[in-house]
């Protein structure tokens, strides 16, 4: 309002507020920040998720210092106000990778034992790599590799070994199949001449008779 407008007496019009709220079916995810009350049901559920994801570590082996979490708060205006998971590795395990959706699957069933209502305020899980500086990723695979059928697994065989070597577990020999039909031929041919002197009654050992005393 300008210095005529006071001098005149007019009143100056209410400036409206700005909209700040996006689309009515996006969730929006905001850093959760610890609040001053530790006892807040935010806070809880913060400490219920470390607990729970320190415990499935530690119960399937993975080092603690291998995957940290970052919890974020989400809106919806579906839903009420929830907590986003994030999955922080900092360490490359290529098995991480491999077992990711067994280690989300485990995590949640401990977190429902603890709080059935988690299904309400858990809004999902993400992963993100936080590796150190000096880490040094491999190549890419060739990009035919990705939709490739896998081959068939190739039998075990016999590691070259040198004198002195000794081979552990068992090793699986493969043999000729020439040798393979000679052994089976052998053995039809064995069970044949057994039926027949079976039934030419040439068996070798006569009714067995008490003994007189």
């Amino acid at each position: 309002m300008g210095m005529l407008d006071i001098l005149l007496g007019k009143k100056q019009s209410p400036v409206k507020p700005r909209n700040s709220r996006s689309a009515p079916n996006s969730t929006q995810f905001v850093s959760s920040q610890a609040s001053s009350n530790a006892s807040s049901p935010h806070n809880v559920r913060k400490d219920l998720l470390k607990l729970v994801l320190r415990e499935t570590l530690t119960r399937n082996g993975i080092p603690q210092v291998w995957v940290a979490a970052d919890m974020l708060r989400t809106t919806s205006p579906k839903r009420e106000q929830g907590i986003h998971m994030r999955f922080v590795v900092r360490v490359w395990e290529p098995r991480l990778m491999a077992h990711g959706p067994a280690l989300e699957k485990e995590f949640l069933q401990r977190l429902l034992l603890l709080d059935p209502q988690a299904a309400n305020w858990l809004m999902g899980f993400s992963w993100q790599f936080a590796l150190p500086d000096n880490h040094v990723p491999g190549p890419m695979p060739h990009p035919g590799s990705w939709t490739a059928p896998r081959e068939a697994a190739a039998p075990l065989m016999a590691p070259e070994t040198k004198p002195g070597d000794i081979i552990e577990g068992p090793v699986v020999i493969p043999r000729p199949a020439e040798d393979v039909r000679a052994d089976l031929e052998r053995l039809l041919a064995a069970r044949d001449d057994d039926m027949k002197r079976h039934a030419q009654g040439g068996d070798n050992f006569a009714a067995t008779r008490p003994a007189t005393l």
